[in-house]
């Protein structure tokens, strides 16, 4: 049966993975960190809220195979994504905005492609529940406040780079787009 449920959840439980099986081994206490990061996780939990509640009753509805198609597609890209990025930053990946004292700025693998491959990978996700989930008027609002809450993680995270490394960050944030390629 084609539930668009089940196709979601495998998705997110594969994409989930990633940070568990590529985490850093160990804790480590970071140099400086920026809390304003949370009100970002915030409009993200309400964007992901604005698809997931109102198609409550439609989970388990069939829908068109080219929806599961295109579904899966942004899903594997999002896993990609989110799998390579942790494996790149190695030790240095946390959840929270944070620089450690011995931070590099890493600008291999998919950081050649983007800046923020981990939020390219959360909106590559989001975009799969769009598709296999979402309805109007809702897609369109919960696409607004989890783009805000994108922007507002990867401005942080920006400054703290930017702070930390200066020219080297600035040289290099202008030749590679945040988290959309070909868009600057």
């Amino acid at each position: 049966m084609k539930t668009p449920i089940w196709y979601a959840l495998g998705l997110w439980i594969l994409w989930m993975l990633q940070f568990i099986l590529f985490r850093p081994k160990q804790k480590r206490t970071p140099m400086k960190t920026a809390p304003n990061f949370r009100w970002g996780i915030v409009l993200q939990i309400l964007g992901q809220w604005a698809i997931l509640l109102p198609a409550v009753k439609f989970w388990l509805q069939p829908i068109p195979s080219w929806r599961i198609a295109a579904g899966a597609a942004f899903g594997l890209v999002g896993i990609w994504l989110a799998s390579s990025g942790i494996r790149h930053l190695g030790k240095q990946w946390q959840i929270k905005a944070a620089i450690n004292d011995d931070h590099q700025l890493v600008t291999s693998g998919p950081y050649q492609i983007v800046r923020h491959p981990i939020y390219a990978s959360m909106f590559a996700m989001y975009i799969t529940n769009v598709i296999l989930l979402g309805r109007l008027p809702w897609w369109p609002i919960g696409i607004a406040l989890f783009l805000a809450g994108i922007e507002i993680r990867i401005h942080v995270e920006d400054t703290l780079l930017r702070d930390r490394f200066g020219t080297p960050f600035e040289a290099w944030k202008v030749k590679v787009p945040a988290y959309l390629p070909l868009i600057r």
